[in-house]
């Protein structure tokens, strides 16, 4: 295989992979088991409640607009791979300046709304992306011709131990992973158990991916097990407290007989 088609075929997967799975995360926002969806509709209300456009029907037109070109982007990228591997380097180029263009465009947008908005982190992020795109085309289309020789694994010994080392560890790992989500992932829909650490104050120490679903059980559980007392106010902790478990969530539910 020449090294050229291998750098082309690479950007062309890596951008598929990137509209599609994202195209993916709209259609399922929530958290799933080895999915965790980005809940893009309640941000949307966020930025718009920000702007004292509080009706979700704003929140609804622009995230239905951003899918379907999310939609067009992973189309034409995917046009372009399909061309590219049946050989139809005119076609493949055609399309995938076209996915390029219609991409750039989206992240432009993105980043017109991040002003508007106020969200200097996600412009600084999608100005970003803006320019990997760029980059992406100028790769595609101007690689240097030097590049189009024969490339081949062979069987040179210090190859074989890379791989078999890297297969290993990535084995190993993904065992790892396995095993933990297997004994973690319980932990999305179980109620928590709450701590009394002063008199009338209790904690809840909420996991990685614990929802509103695991809120409502955890309280729905502690009023049963509780009914003399009344909650009266709820209080979450501050950032401080909660610099050893980055990914936990901590809450203090005040409460008198």
């Amino acid at each position: 295989m020449k090294e050229k088609t291998i750098i082309r075929f690479s950007i062309l997967i890596y951008w598929t992979f990137f509209w599609g799975l994202s195209v993916i995360d709209k259609i399922i926002p929530d958290v799933h088991h080895l999915w965790v969806g980005k809940d893009f509709f309640a941000l949307f209300i966020k930025f718009f409640g920000s702007l004292g456009l509080k009706d979700p029907l704003f929140a609804t037109i622009a995230l239905a607009l951003i899918s379907g070109f999310e939609v067009i982007n992973f189309v034409f990228y995917l046009l372009s791979f399909i061309n590219f591997a049946k050989g139809k380097e005119a076609h493949t180029e055609k399309w995938f300046f076209r996915a390029i263009l219609s991409s750039i465009t989206l992240f432009g947008l993105f980043s017109i709304g991040d002003q508007v908005f106020g969200d200097r982190f996600q412009l600084l992020e999608h100005g970003l992306f803006w320019l990997i795109l760029i980059a992406s085309w100028a790769l595609f289309k101007f690689v240097s011709p030097s590049l189009n020789k024969g490339f081949s694994f062979g069987r040179k010994k210090g190859l074989q131990l890379a791989l078999i080392i890297g297969v290993i560890i990535t084995t190993a790992t993904s065992i790892s992973i396995i095993d933990f989500s297997n004994e973690t992932f319980s932990n999305v829909d179980s109620a928590v158990e709450g701590e009394e650490v002063v008199y009338g104050v209790y904690k809840f120490d909420f996991p990685f991916l614990a929802d509103k679903l695991v809120w409502e059980k955890t309280i729905n559980k502690f009023k049963k097990m509780h009914p003399d007392l009344k909650i009266n106010y709820i209080y979450t902790g501050p950032s401080e407290l909660n610099s050893k478990k980055k990914t936990h969530l901590l809450l203090y539910v005040f409460t008198d007989k």
